[in-house]
């Protein structure tokens, strides 16, 4: 699954105070950072039935600092569906007694790149009474693409600022 990740790369230049660099520069991305890319991304399917919860991990080395947000809890898998695509065509068969019915004619309530594309309808006719359907795909919205050359800015700004307050404050 694609991530949203940027470098940020800084001089070599040894620091004494490195240990307080640090966690100030944690302390930044846990408060700031991580909260905006949680909001971001819980945005995006903030109209889905079954939405899925994001988790964020935060790592500092000593090359990069990076953020990697992840869908987590028991519609993950819808998420991932929907940002990676998948190929089709592909069977669905009915599980247990019954058929299967559905509408005809889906269209998705977000575009590829994650734009929004309005609510999700299906605009066809009724099929009932089928024991299998093949499913066309699903194409990739790449939902971190989009967020990722929003938020690359905004990032740049923010994390340049919080070294600058961190070598200052130590």
């Amino acid at each position: 699954m694609p991530t949203v990740a940027y470098r940020v790369t800084r001089s070599r230049r040894k620091f004494i105070k490195a240990p307080e660099i640090k966690a100030a520069l944690a302390s930044h991305l846990d408060t700031v950072v991580k909260r905006r890319f949680l909001i971001r991304f819980r945005r995006v399917v903030g109209n889905w039935k079954h939405k899925p919860q994001f988790r964020a991990r935060k790592f500092i080395t000593t090359d990069y600092l990076k953020v990697n947000v992840f869908p987590a809890g028991p519609n993950k898998q819808i998420y991932k569906w929907v940002t990676d695509g998948t190929k089709g065509p592909y069977p669905i068969p009915k599980a247990g007694p019954g058929y299967l019915a559905f509408t005809l004619g889906y269209k998705p309530k977000t575009k590829p790149v994650g734009q929004y594309g309005g609510m999700g309808v299906a605009t066809g006719a009724k099929v009932r009474g089928v024991m299998q359907v093949m499913h066309p795909g699903i194409v990739p919205r790449e939902f971190e693409k989009s967020i990722k050359e929003d938020e690359k800015p905004w990032v740049s700004r923010t994390l340049e600022l919080a070294w600058r307050r961190a070598i200052r404050s130590v």
